[in-house]
């Protein structure tokens, strides 16, 4: 809870963002809207709806933070006015279609936290014809970075500082997007175009997008960073460019490069950035055209799988049940809506000893299994 509530601090602590979400939400709450806050975490967007004259807000989200907001919507006195889910807001059944639906889940490069997705979802089954959705677009920008720092998180594994038998994993690192804090000193480009996402729209299963750099000086090419600017509504933006005045407090992305590349003031760097929105990976690749140097990276190489996981993957393979899921199928054979848990708990652990290597294990796997599948 604490890691939580330190992560719910940091995204309400965020003046700028505030701001411009409540000038967007009270610009298309009219009297009588329904709203949905997707992913509402601590609430605060659903909050600024009732408080722009919301008629009702569902609040989803499907970690205790939900708590948090519902507890601040019954110290303002509001709980008739509010609906709150815990669960996935792709498990989320509504008996109404809303208004208005909202959300704040834009990542460092905007897209990388699962908004299309969701948004996506939440407009063929939620929204009514007619209805808006805040945020409504995403712009995607690429510069080129010279920074020794986000290179650090990748050449610390060779320098010395952990033992050199470990130093090979500097190639895992360079293929995972990193969170940073760029500052105008450490890019070497002028910001480019790369993308453009209309939220909501039907999303493609994999999107390509291919952008030129010009480096503005000689210097170390480390990698690419990105950020986004986000149309909340209309003539509402906002973005975490290192360049705006008025940028939220969330750091950029960096997509690195395992050994840095020397470049020349006016050299163009090509940069393909791909990605499969549902899941998460990203790739990239940077071209070097003048000195014949190409590379490439992706998530996915960092992902630690092993020959199970991939085996697991293939949509092909026979599905039969595991040892692990044999043994949750019993313990939901118990649940027949006569027992306690603590009854359920009791039974397994006389009848079926043998699920797990020890009766601590199988009584914390018993609960676990039914805390997430047996109805409250």
């Amino acid at each position: 809870m604490d890691t939580i509530l330190k992560e719910h601090f940091g995204y309400l602590s965020d003046a700028n963002k505030r701001l411009q979400y409540d000038r967007a939400i009270a610009g298309v709450i009219v009297p009588g809207s329904v709203v949905l806050d997707l992913g509402c975490g601590s609430g605060l967007l659903g909050l600024m709806a009732l408080r722009a004259g919301a008629d009702i807000v569902h609040f989803v989200d499907d970690t205790a933070i939900l708590e948090v907001a519902r507890g601040t919507v019954a110290r303002l006195g509001w709980l008739e006015r509010a609906r709150f889910y815990r669960c996935n807001s792709f498990e989320l059944e509504l008996a109404e279609r809303v208004d208005v639906v909202i959300c704040d889940h834009v990542g460092y490069f905007g897209f990388d936290y699962g908004i299309p997705a969701l948004l996506e979802d939440a407009r063929q089954r939620f929204l009514k014809p007619g209805g808006v959705m805040v945020p409504a677009r995403i712009n995607l920008k690429l510069v080129g970075v010279s920074s020794e720092n986000c290179h650090k998180t990748i050449a610390n594994w060779q320098d010395g500082t952990v033992p050199s038998e470990f130093s090979w994993v500097s190639s895992l690192q360079a293929n995972v997007k990193q969170g940073a804090t760029l500052a105008p000193k450490e890019l070497i480009s002028e910001p480019v175009n790369l993308g453009s996402i209309t939220l909501g729209a039907q999303l493609d299963t994999f999107v390509s997008w291919a952008a030129e750099i010009i480096c503005s000086r000689d210097d170390e090419f480390h990698g690419v960073g990105g950020w986004f600017e986000c149309e909340l509504a209309k003539d509402i933006w906002m973005t975490n460019s290192p360049l705006a005045d008025e940028r939220l407090q969330r750091p950029q992305v960096f997509l690195g490069l395992e050994q840095p590349v020397m470049v020349k003031q006016g050299e163009l760097v090509k940069v393909i950035v791909m990605a499969r929105p549902g899941d998460h990976v990203i790739a990239w690749r940077i071209e070097f055209p003048d000195q014949g140097l190409r590379f490439a990276h992706s998530t996915w190489n960092a992902l630690l799988l092993d020959r199970a996981d991939l085996a697991r993957a293939q949509p092909d393979r026979v599905a039969s049940l595991s040892a692990r899921g044999r043994a949750r199928q019993i313990v939901l054979s118990y649940c027949d809506g006569k027992r306690t848990v603590a009854g359920v708990e009791a039974a397994v652990l006389q009848e079926h000893p043998e699920l797990m290597p020890s009766r601590q294990a199988l009584s914390a796997f018993v609960m676990q299994v039914l805390g997430r599948d047996a109805s409250e």
